[in-house]
């Protein structure tokens, strides 16, 4: 959790008992420079929270001419006046919100993000083989399809920083609860115009708010888990892979999860099918099996 730093505290004497409003602060500087964020807390005399809301400085835009501490300190004289004048119904408000949790999942050893929209191509073949891999080895598999999935863009509004969850409700809830509660994490991808394509690069950019999540509900990076990360490309030469590499460390680094192991099969445009190129089915299938047997030995899953 974050540590705060109380700013101010009110005490509210209502005929539906006491109250107190109280603003803190949070330095999140560790995170981004000068980032940090602001909170309000209503407690009941005997010490019980009735309702939370925080809001960060990199929400605030040069042109929207506010400012985090501003919101806050004006959100606590509404919620002291409003308080003060109706108790109940604030307290019935307060109650209608009910903070946000990820969906409840079935938990798999591996979770697979095949990033191609092509689900029969060289990617749904090397997803196939990471399957296969994995039942042989007596887990479990999930295989996640991006462009099949209702996932908004991130609008880099950073308001995650705020709850640890985005403002976006949508399939990504879903692909969060598979990827917290999994042991390895494999990722496999075309290269698209020096970059993947583009329902994968969506779903990456939206592990901002992943990341979010793990330090403000303070669930810290995740060492017992294991990411993969497999990629084809049309083009002869393994600096076509350049940008997938980089992509892949990002990524991962983001989620809080070591990157194990990585493939990459060049030249497709000429070979075609991923399966006549040497020793990639074995490579792919060894990694998986070594990332498996690492995560249980560290007492994962």
């Amino acid at each position: 959790m974050i540590p705060e730093r109380m700013l101010e505290e009110r005490a509210v004497q209502t005929h539906e008992g006491d109250f107190t409003i109280t603003v803190v602060y949070s330095s999140l500087t560790h995170l981004y420079p000068g980032m940090g964020r602001y909170g309000i807390r209503v407690t009941t005399a005997e010490g019980r929270t009735l309702s939370e809301f925080f809001t960060n400085t990199y929400e605030y835009t040069p042109a929207m001419g506010l400012d985090a501490k501003t919101t806050v300190f004006h959100m606590a004289d509404e919620w002291e006046e409003e308080l003060s004048a109706k108790p109940f119904e604030m307290m019935e408000y307060f109650s209608n919100i009910h903070p946000r949790c990820l969906p409840a999942v079935e938990a798999v050893d591996v979770v697979v993000i095949q990033g191609s929209p092509r689900p029969d191509g060289n990617c749904g073949q090397i997803a196939k083989w990471i399957a296969e891999e994995t039942v042989r080895f007596g887990g479990t598999v999930r295989v996640l399809y991006p462009d099949d999935m209702d996932i908004r863009p991130c609008i880099g509004c950073y308001q995650c920083y705020n709850s640890g969850f985005c403002t976006f409700a949508d399939d990504m809830d879903e692909v969060f609860g598979q990827v917290q509660r999994c042991r390895v994490l494999a990722v496999c991808a075309p290269v698209y115009t020096c970059s993947v394509p583009g329902a994968l690069k969506i779903l990456i950019d939206r592990f901002l708010s992943y990341d979010a999540h793990r330090r403000v509900m303070g669930g810290g990076a995740a060492p017992h888990q294991a990411g993969l990360f497999f990629g084809v490309c049309g083009r002869e030469g393994d600096e076509n892979f350049a940008p997938l590499q980089e992509i892949a460390a990002g990524f991962f680094a983001t989620a809080g999860i070591p990157l194990r192991g990585t493939a990459w099969a060049d030249g497709m445009d000429r070979k075609q099918d991923v399966r006549e190129v040497p020793d990639f089915a074995d490579d792919v299938q060894v990694q998986v099996r070594r990332a498996l047997e690492q995560t249980r030995a560290s007492g994962s899953g």
